[in-house]
């Protein structure tokens, strides 16, 4: 699978040296300093394309108006782009706001930020084939009492980062009696883990943390591509379960709902 692979705050070590990971994914690793330069490099590869698509409801026939994201004449194949993290992307541009005297951002300026990153939300979940996005997690404590679990970017975009998205979910770190650590992903609502969602329906409220149950599950629901969100702490799993999209045998998905207790890829 060729997979670009944005590696913005210098984590790709986990998944080995520049040459190992070029060789993993079809090309080299990319490592935009700010979000203008990201945003560069995206428009370097993709751009807008409006078209008119017929279609029938009933007997009336009406035309339909959409923008697409498709690739330039002159890029090379792409199948897969993975943003590592969405919360250091967002930090970028957040930097690019603050006032350089005082160290803050204008109330303004907060708005701002929330249109910046809805748009490239919006830009990047529609680039054709896979998309990934990586985003560290806090934790906020409710009002009575309990924990919930909440995508680390700063302004009002956590709360509604999960509607881009077709699967969203939440890195865990499971312990058996003997020390062995399994890592899953949860991919089941609760009050916890507000944004876990899968739009299939096929998969277990946990699975190991490979990439190829999750695109099986996409292409028996039909799916064009994936646009997928891993919430989780650092050391969770969220960069090496990259190593899952490439050269790792498919997995029908009825095999997950069989193999809820086993051990996840990442050790």
């Amino acid at each position: 699978m060729k997979t670009l692979y944005f590696d913005l705050e210098h984590g790709s070590q986990t998944l080995g040296s520049e040459k190992a990971i070029q060789q993993m994914f079809g090309y080299s690793v990319l490592r935009p300093s700010t979000w203008d330069s990201f945003q560069h490099v995206i428009g370097q590869l993709y751009t807008k394309k409006k078209t008119v698509v017929e279609k029938h409801i009933g007997a009336l026939k009406i035309e339909e108006h959409q923008e697409g994201i498709l690739l330039r004449d002159n890029a090379p194949t792409v199948d897969a782009v993975v943003v590592d993290t969405f919360s250091e992307l967002s930090k970028k541009f957040m930097r690019s706001l603050v006032n350089k005297d005082t160290g803050k951002m204008m109330l303004q300026d907060w708005g701002k930020l929330k249109n910046k990153l809805d748009g490239c939300l919006e830009f990047v979940t529609r680039i054709p084939g896979v998309v990934i996005c990586n985003c560290h997690s806090k934790i906020q404590t409710m009002d009575d009492g309990q924990n919930k679990v909440l995508p680390y970017i700063d302004g009002s975009t956590k709360e509604d980062i999960a509607k881009w998205f077709d699967f969203v979910f939440y890195t865990k770190t499971n312990v058996d009696l003997k020390d062995n650590a399994s890592y899953v992903w949860v991919t089941g609502r609760s009050e916890k883990y507000d944004h876990a969602k899968d739009r299939t329906g096929l998969l277990d409220r946990e699975i190991p943390q490979d990439y190829q149950l999750v695109l099986n599950a996409s292409r028996e629901s039909g799916f064009e591509g994936s646009k997928i969100l891993v919430i989780g702490t650092p050391g969770s799993g969220k960069t090496y379960a990259l190593k899952t999209l490439v050269d790792v045998p498919e997995v029908k998905t009825e095999t997950v709902k069989k193999t809820k207790k086993s051990e996840g890829v990442i050790a």
